[in-house]
């Protein structure tokens, strides 16, 4: 670092020889003040920067060593001018730089928009002239200034100067030095390593959770352990893994938060029809976490390329995969390449005479005689505050049709129609929480996750856990066997289960692919001898499969979890890590 130091002072003392000499060939400096010769030498660089940066461009383009090592660089200069700009921003509040008069600030206009006389030394700044108290500023404070000179929206002026006031070290009143507010936060930021804007929101994200953290045991321990939980996260991972991590601290922090809004949420469910437009009838769905999770994994279900959900049943299958079982027969009404089923019988009175036999719309009566279960009876009507007779009518209308909805998928996806031995086998339509079993017995009161990575309150998993389809985290339930050990190769749908718990997605660091799309992954192969045990399972998309098989990453299994090592290019420090877009509180391992 001390060589680095001593190379960059060289290299600013090379370019200041290259300016223009002071008048009379002296070696003395041309402005009234040094710091007016480091402005200078900052403008310069700035044409510097630029030229270089068009001259590497095009010449790199042949050659990925060298055009990712500009992208590098590159990020680094862009981390160096974020920061730069709130500092810059803290030294016009630092200055009172609002009082400035009109005239001072017309001339500085004016050398900006042509610099060549100023690095020149030929044009010299305006002299410091404020306006004195009790007289029109042209400014009402630092933050508008910095809006209206720097051309930012207010919300960013203010964003800078705050930044300023949580992350740098100050000025306070009558000169005393004020602490930054995140010291760790404020050891990330200017060193540069990460970049200054996610800091920034992770350090207002922070004092937003002050309130939580002083309503603990020991508010400075869990102050400083939250703070060095996101300086870390802030190091090693993306935008998306800090956001997941303080997502969890706040419900930590506020157990009854997630209930709360739960609550909020009841009187709002329903499906109700909205307005009649060129496209077609528009309807509104609001649902809860349990109905968004259900609709969630049947559409991805269906969408899934992988999966034999809602194919046809005679339809060419995939290649075999880790995660093959013989996929899933159609959903009802999906086309069918075997025998078309005997056309039902049409109503005599929906037969025209005039119309051939084999034009007649037989599609629109194929649910003749079929059963369909009724919604649950409805609760007792009963109206909200300033709400009418007629809107809680509404409301309870929109509710019962929203049950219906999700009866219907039951019966006809999840095939809990008891007396319809023709339905399909039940798809992965299941809503799974994982929860602790002293949360769900009500001794503690964490909050639970969805497998698609959402807090859930306890109280809310309590309610849930005697209901059809939701599954609390008991893994090996029923007796299901996890361990085939050499008898089977393919994982069974109880590991699989037990799998999606466990990971809750791809296992690879910073992969966001959700565990419906990843496949059930032999650590030690199978046919290198691996046994088909959950211990030497985990789940990998299909990308980060084929890259695990190609060797760019290990796994090693740490108490029964799985952990990836990455390469030296992806992970300098090679630690053994979870993935921390699903578990954003897992740490690293030596």
């Amino acid at each position: 670092m001390t060589q680095m130091a001593s190379l960059a002072g060289a290299g600013l003392a090379g370019i200041q020889q290259l300016l223009a000499p002071s008048p009379g060939g002296t070696d003395t400096p041309v402005s009234e003040a040094p710091v007016d010769d480091q402005l200078r030498l900052l403008a310069v660089l700035t044409p510097i920067l630029r030229t270089l940066l068009d001259t590497i461009a095009g010449s790199v383009t042949t050659s990925p060593v060298r055009a990712t090592l500009l992208a590098l660089l590159t990020e680094d200069v862009a981390r160096l001018i974020g920061r730069a700009q709130i500092v810059a921003a803290g030294k016009i509040e630092d200055s009172d730089a609002h009082t400035l008069k009109e005239a001072p600030l017309a001339e500085l206009h004016r050398i900006h928009a042509n610099l060549t006389g100023f690095i020149e030394g030929t044009a010299s700044l305006p002299a410091d002239q404020c306006n004195g108290q009790g007289t029109k500023m042209l400014f009402r404070d630092a933050t508008e200034m910095v809006k209206d000179q720097l051309h930012l929206f207010f919300s960013q002026s203010k964003q800078r100067l705050a930044t300023r006031d949580l992350l740098l070290p100050r000025a306070g009143f009558n000169g005393v030095p004020v602490a930054p507010r995140f010291p760790r936060l404020s050891t990330v930021f200017n060193n540069d390593s990460a970049d200054p804007a996610q800091v920034a929101q992770a350090a207002q994200r922070l004092l937003a959770l002050q309130p939580g953290i002083d309503a603990q045991t020991c508010p400075e321990e869990a102050a400083e352990l939250i703070e060095g939980q996101v300086a870390e996260s802030l190091l090693t991972r993306n935008a998306i893994g800090t956001g997941n991590l303080l997502k969890s601290i706040s419900a930590r922090l506020d157990a009854q938060a997630l209930e709360r809004g739960e609550s909020r949420m009841q009187p709002h469910l329903g499906l109700s029809f909205k307005s009649q437009q060129a496209r077609g009838y528009i309807w509104e769905m609001c649902t809860d976490l349990a109905g968004h999770e259900r609709l969630s994994k049947l559409a991805d279900q269906l969408a899934n390329p992988r999966s034999g959900f809602g194919k046809a049943k005679n339809a060419p299958s995939t290649p075999d995969t880790e995660t093959n079982d013989g996929g899933q027969p159609p959903l009802p009404g999906f086309p069918d390449d075997g025998p078309a089923p005997a056309a039902p019988t049409i109503p005599a009175w929906a037969i025209d005479p005039d119309v051939p036999e084999d034009q007649r719309p037989r599609a629109g009566f194929t649910d003749v005689g079929r059963e369909f279960s009724m919604p649950e009876p409805a609760p007792e009507l009963v109206a909200l505050p300033g709400e009418s007779t007629a809107e809680a009518r509404q409301r309870a209308k929109a509710r019962a049709l929203l049950q219906f909805v999700f009866d219907s998928m039951r019966y006809g996806a999840d095939g809990d129609g008891k007396d319809a031995p023709a339905m399909p086998l039940k798809p992965n339509v299941d809503l799974i929480v994982t929860i602790s079993w002293d949360s769900l017995v009500g001794k503690l009161n964490d909050p639970g996750i969805t497998a698609r990575n959402n807090l859930v309150s306890a109280g809310y998993v309590r309610r849930l856990a005697c209901t059809a389809n939701i599954i609390p985290a008991v893994l090996g339930s029923k007796s299901e066997p996890l361990d085939l050990g050499r008898k089977q190769r393919f994982f069974s749908r109880a590991q699989r289960r037990a799998m999606l718990l466990r990971d809750k997605g791809c296992i690879n660091p910073g992969c966001t692919m959700a565990a419906h799309r990843c496949e059930a992954n032999h650590i030690k192969p199978w046919y290198l001898g691996g046994e088909t045990n959950l211990s030497n399972g985990g789940l990998l998309c299909p990308v980060c499969h084929a890259s695990f098989h190609a060797g760019h990453f290990r796994i090693e299994v740490v108490d029964a979890i799985p952990y990836v090592l990455q390469s030296v290019a992806r992970d300098p420090e090679q630690r053994l890590r979870r993935n921390w877009v699903f578990h954003p509180e897992a740490e690293s391992l030596a």
